[in-house]
């Protein structure tokens, strides 16, 4: 994987994490309090790595490609999940929604989603895109210019059609669908849009200046976004269109980091971009866990030490999440999978 872009999914994980432990902590915030479209980078990351699936004109071999998906995602959900279900037993918390959590089908509302870990919420839209990767390599074989784009119309057309009847007090069927697909099939293309354009080289004014207007524009809503106030539980456009339009900026970001010169390979900087990427999913599973040992720590040892503390605690859980599920889940997965392939049909991207 390019490090480039696993640094991209490190940075995701620690916004989605300052976004958390920070006001409970006394961080500093600032822009950060705009932390939570950590989020939506994932989404737009997802897009990227499936992007040459879905363009390779064919769909993948069905079997194979949910062998490999369900390894790659749900072993190291499944430990987190029976963590989270631990320490809810352990604070005297009933154990609902447990089927729908185990089905990974826990979209019917903010209490189901966030009843154990809040960001599961977005797991649900990950898998509903990984299955909808095969149909759209199939209906992209043909005609995939004209097709892309109206895929991307549609798909923008609805985002912004479930704006105005998504209620947040009643978490209505809009906006359900506003936070999962189809809401969010936009920042996934978004996505795809990014690894179709970075395969044309931009100039290195061009880069620079796709990279300037997207750090502004990410700093002019995260300043917004302040002004205007946090989440309120009404709706307006707000909490519906403000990720999308930080997708925006992610991607151009993205698209612009891709044009720079790849660190080399065995360097300091590739081996922490690629270690931020290879540890990102089990932080953003785990860290939540780590919020109220985390207060204890800051409360005992101060801000500094503690929060220190507090991050090597939890970056040693998530690299044991890594090494002991998430690596061996994906080599047998991978194995798995090559049975399943037609001969002479090589593998497709973990």
């Amino acid at each position: 994987m390019n490090p480039v872009v696993e640094a991209w999914r490190g940075i995701a994980s620690l916004m989605v994490l300052w976004v958390h432990w920070g006001p409970v902590l006394g961080w500093p915030m600032g822009p950060m309090s705009f932390g939570f479209t950590g989020v939506d980078l994932f989404f737009v990351l997802s897009g990227f790595v499936f992007a040459p699936t879905v363009m390779a004109g064919s769909a993948p071999s069905l079997g194979a490609y949910a062998v490999r998906r369900f390894a790659r995602i749900y072993p190291a959900y499944l430990v987190s999940l029976a963590l989270y279900a631990l320490l809810a037993w352990h604070a005297g918390k009933p154990l609902l929604y447990l089927p729908e959590h185990l089905l990974m089908a826990h979209m019917q509302s903010r209490e189901v989603a966030f009843y154990y870990n809040p960001v599961f919420w977005s797991l649900p839209s990950e898998v509903v895109f990984y299955a909808l990767v095969p149909l759209l390599a199939k209906g992209l074989s043909h005609q995939r210019t004209f097709r892309w784009t109206l895929l991307f119309a549609v798909a923008l057309v609805l985002r912004l059609a479930l704006v105005r009847p998504a209620d947040g007090t009643s978490q209505n069927l809009a906006y359900i669908s506003l936070h999962h697909i189809p809401g969010l099939l936009i920042e996934f293309l978004l996505g795809a849009w990014v690894w179709q354009r970075s395969r044309v080289r931009l100039r290195t004014m061009q880069a620079w200046t796709l990279a300037l207007v997207a750090a502004l524009g990410w700093l002019a809503l995260a300043g917004l976004f302040h002004q205007l106030g946090q989440w309120s539980g009404g709706f307006d456009w707000r909490n519906g269109q403000i990720g999308l339009a930080a997708a925006v900026c992610f991607a151009l970001a993205m698209l612009a980091s891709l044009q720079a010169p790849h660190p080399r390979e065995g360097g300091w900087a590739a081996s922490c971009g690629r270690w931020g990427g290879k540890l990102s999913y089990a932080m953003y599973l785990l860290h939540i866990a780590w919020l109220t040992p985390a207060q204890w720590l800051v409360r005992d040892w101060g801000l500094l030490a503690g929060s220190a503390l507090a991050l090597a605690g939890l970056l040693l859980s998530c690299w044991t999440l890594h090494v002991c599920v998430e690596e061996p889940a994906r080599t047998l997965g991978r194995r798995w999978a090559e049975r399943l392939l037609p001969p002479q049909q090589g593998t497709q991207g973990a």
